[in-house]
């Protein structure tokens, strides 16, 4: 499909007419229903502002998102091609750059570079057996569930979904348990835009992975730096990008799912009281996705030309946001089944779909399973149209979901047959590094905007 000529029909719109103002007390309420409303109102492709002096284009409708996702010929991932950036017009700060700066990553990265990335990610990502990850997050899960079980009533959000995923993702990148908290705080100030500091944050996280990096050239162990140092084709300044670009959707994302797959089967079994079954688990965590993507829409495309979409004229250099949430819920799939249907663009699809979707589905359908088996007659205990959400355009999932309980009187966390040190979830590598590849860079800092064209 050729966005220039979508419709023989086409009124076009305005260069950016009245932008809708998608932050401050908007993304406090539900994004799900501000969605529907622009597309009611306004159309497929909606002129926006995602932050004071920030424009963009969010495109709504099932067609049109596919259209900008498929079309890297016209809409690049790479934000070097931001007009806004190239002529000096983003505000100093604004807290979403650090999400839609230039990375050397290969979330934005184009053609043969960000195949070059890709491959080299897909590579290690190979490397993870799932038999150990199931087996270490049902330790992790079960050893968090004990913690809470006596008392009756939890939050999943805060108690079970996120310190779980930070667990899991200390193995997965090779650092300690002591390091999640100060992760997990940098990442939330970056992902969420409510918050102040985010080009600090992102500084930090950057050379906490340089660190990171330049630690597994020399010294492998069983997690994706070390297989990224030593067997990808990428230099340290790249592999520290990536594992970068790596926190920053892959924890969050997960969170979010459990917590909306949780969501998912009290709005259709009410109080669940026995173990779930395994299918019944993959068809919730399936329909999850597809009825509240956990990120709701993807960080940025940019057009390499005009192009007229939907009746909307965009420019070279325009930012456009494709909503998967809103893409998702498009009336033109109501007739689709909420489970059994891959129709969902969760993950994105083509090129630039998600590497890491098997390893947390994984994570994900173990979480709900260690959670029906461990909590019976799990409920919520607020309705959940009074939830908190995260005012955020990337969070796809209430920030508490706070539940009631029988009293769980099993403990598992000595069942397990390793002792938490020699739970691993992939092998070490061999070291064939002798040196670090390529020169480190300067700490990253707010001069992206001023001179896009390189690094």
């Amino acid at each position: 499909m050729d966005p220039r000529n979508h419709s023989d029909d086409e009124v076009e719109c305005p260069y950016y007419p009245e932008l809708i103002p998608l932050h401050g007390p908007v993304t406090r309420q539900d994004l799900a229903t501000v969605y529907e409303e622009l597309r009611r109102q306004r159309g497929p492709v909606v002129p926006v502002e995602i932050a004071p002096g920030v424009a963009a284009w969010l495109v709504l409708s099932h067609q049109e998102v596919l259209e900008v996702i498929w079309n890297a010929r016209l809409f690049s991932s790479d934000p070097r091609r931001w007009s806004a950036a190239l002529h000096g017009m983003l505000p100093e700060g604004a807290p979403m750059l650090a999400l839609l700066g230039p990375r050397l990553s290969l979330f934005q990265l184009d053609g043969k570079e960000h195949l070059r990335h890709r491959r080299a990610m897909t590579t290690a990502l190979d490397q993870i057996d799932p038999r150990r990850l199931i087996r270490m997050v049902r330790h992790e899960a079960d050893a968090l569930v004990d913690t809470w079980a006596a008392r009756e009533s939890a939050d999943l959000m805060a108690h079970f979904a996120r310190p779980l995923v930070w667990r899991a993702f200390t193995y997965l990148i090779g650092v300690s348990e002591s390091s999640i908290s100060a992760l997990d705080s940098l990442v939330e100030t970056i992902v969420y835009d409510d918050l102040p500091g985010t080009a600090r944050a992102e500084g930090e996280l950057l050379s906490a992975m340089r660190r990171l990096v330049a630690e597994r050239s020399v010294a492998p162990g069983p997690d994706l730096p070390s297989w990224l140092t030593q067997a990808a084709r990428l230099t340290d300044e790249e592999i520290a990008h990536n594992l970068v670009a790596l926190l920053l959707h892959g924890p969050a994302s997960i969170i979010n799912w459990i917590g909306n797959t949780m969501r998912s089967l009290f709005g259709h079994l009410g109080p669940i009281r026995a173990a779930a079954t395994g299918n019944l688990v993959a068809d919730m965590v399936e329909h999850a996705l597809r009825a509240g993507a956990p990120v709701p829409n993807i960080t940025g495309r940019w057009a390499t030309a005009d192009v007229t979409l939907a009746g909307c004229r965009i420019r070279a250099g325009d930012l456009v946001i494709p909503c998967v949430a809103a893409a998702n819920t498009d009336p033109c799939l109501q007739d689709a089944p909420l489970s059994h249907t891959r129709a969902h663009l969760a993950w994105g699809t083509g090129a630039h779909g998600c590497p890491a979707k098997d390893t947390a589905r994984l994570i994900t359908e173990t979480a709900i399973e260690v959670l029906l088996d461990r909590l019976p007659g799990v409920r919520p205990a607020l309705p959940d149209a009074v939830l908190r959400r995260r005012p955020s355009l990337w969070c796809g999932a209430p920030a508490e979901l706070p539940v009631v309980f029988s009293a769980a009187t099993r403990s598992y966390t000595n069942q397990v047959s390793a002792p938490p040190s020699q739970l691993t979830v992939m092998d070490a590598p061999a070291r064939v590094r002798r040196d670090a590849v390529g020169p480190e860079s300067a700490p990253q800092r707010w001069s992206w905007w001023n001179s896009l064209g390189g690094w």
